[in-house]
């Protein structure tokens, strides 16, 4: 159903963390090495530290919060700027072409009020 509303709702893409839980179920020696790897010596992970802090940039800055349907995420390794690299390498970004195409959405919408049941 559609209305109008003042809440909004924006996704995001924190970037790849392989420090967190996702990777439990591979061997842990392979996860510390490719974590080190993309996270240290390549420079294309993200830190946990990054991860959270894109959540609660999505959370709590107000230019998030001035319009909905965005999508937000950063070039990799976007992390070794700090904190500071949110509003800046951390922003909006364009959807692939298959994230913009309406039919799909639309059956997203329908399997997802089917699913809830609203």
């Amino acid at each position: 159903a559609s209305g109008s509303s003042s809440i909004y709702v924006n996704a995001f893409n924190p970037g790849l963390i392989v420090g967190t839980g996702l990777f439990r179920d591979q061997n842990q020696v392979f996860t510390k090495l490719f974590d080190v790897a993309a996270t240290n010596v390549l420079k294309v992970g993200e830190t946990t530290h990054w991860g959270g802090g894109a959540l609660e940039y999505m959370t709590l800055s107000e230019k998030v919060g001035e319009k909905g349907g965005l999508y937000y995420t950063s070039p990799p390794g976007s992390s070794k700027f700090g904190d500071a690299a949110f509003d800046r390498e951390f922003d909006v970004s364009e959807v692939s072409k298959e994230a913009r195409d309406d039919d799909k959405a639309k059956r997203l919408w329908e399997l997802s009020e089917k699913l809830v049941g609203i």
